[in-house]
């Protein structure tokens, strides 16, 4: 797979690869890589949303990563419709439906594979949403099964890969424990890592919500933070909506430095641009300066 033609630019006489994504989504690599962490690099990153705040901006910073630096990525929808996506991923010039058709994106599309089990009809034992009906110890074993598939092709051939599960915590509202979410997520790192070197061979997006009132939701958010690279937390202004300034997302490294015992916490502000997402220190937005 090669990169479209108006994406290369020569620059001092030099053919280099350029991407526009890079610049989109500046101020997001600037605040990982000021915490030590490269996405190139792999790993776990977990975001989590809270009730009124979107994390659109960050998922389709990862989503771009991809499709910019020419990986593979599965797509795994288990909140809102593939259209929901495909939507938010235009307004920020990422077109999902043209790099699905192309086979660069994989989509597991949650909501519609759900519907499947609810049909006259259904008989199909090994479906991924099998267990609404039909409860088992091991609820989530089929939908890994379709994502471990998805990407074992890639993982043979050694080629990095992008895996985004969306709404992770929205599968406790199908009867899903927290602890066999944990065990689904734990399986799904494995994918990611390299088979003969301890290189990660794929970025592991999740994103999940998080209440605090619901216990269970919290514990998720938890627990995945533990085993992440990096977790993104966004929220909304505690003083309500803004022009300038739609929320606050704490970017907290675990062990970023083998010299720290605590993880590293970098607190930012973010504005949703046209086709950015802008993260500025606190009291620093232009309805300030």
């Amino acid at each position: 797979m090669g990169i479209s033609r108006d994406l290369l630019l020569v620059r001092n006489g030099a053919k280099d690869l350029y991407s526009p994504f890079e610049e989109m989504f500046d101020s997001i690599k600037n605040a990982l890589e000021g915490g030590g962490v490269r996405i190139a690099d792999g790993g776990l990153f977990l975001i989590s949303e809270s009730a009124t705040s979107s994390a659109s901006g960050l998922l389709s910073h990862f989503l771009s990563f991809g499709v910019a630096n020419n990986r593979h990525v599965c797509f795994v929808s288990l909140q809102h419709t593939w259209g929901h996506y495909c939507n938010i991923g235009s307004k920020f010039g990422v077109n999902l439906r043209q790099q699905a058709a192309e086979g660069k994106v994989k989509v597991i599309e949650g909501l519609k594979l759900m519907s499947e089990v609810l049909k006259d009809d259904f008989q199909e034992i090994d479906h991924p949403f099998s267990f609404i009906l039909e409860p088992s110890e091991q609820p989530l074993r089929n939908l890994y099964n379709v994502i471990r598939r998805t990407v074992e092709p890639w993982r043979e051939n050694n080629e990095h890969f992008v895996l985004v599960i969306d709404g992770v915590s929205s599968l406790l509202n199908l009867g899903v424990l927290s602890s066999q979410i944990e065990i689904f997520v734990n399986y799904c790192r494995t994918l990611i890592e390299g088979n003969n070197n301890p290189d990660y061979l794929g970025v592991l997006v999740l994103v999940t919500k998080s209440f605090g009132k619901d216990e269970d939701a919290s514990l998720i958010v938890n627990r995945l933070a533990q085993c992440s690279v990096v977790h993104m937390s966004l929220e909304a202004l505690s003083t309500g909506f803004s022009r300038e300034v739609h929320g606050n997302v704490r970017f907290i490294f675990n062990h970023a430095s083998p010299h720290l015992a605590l993880p590293d916490v970098q607190l930012f502000q973010y504005k949703m641009e046209d086709k950015n997402i802008k993260l500025f220190a606190p009291g620093t937005s232009a309805s300030v300066l």
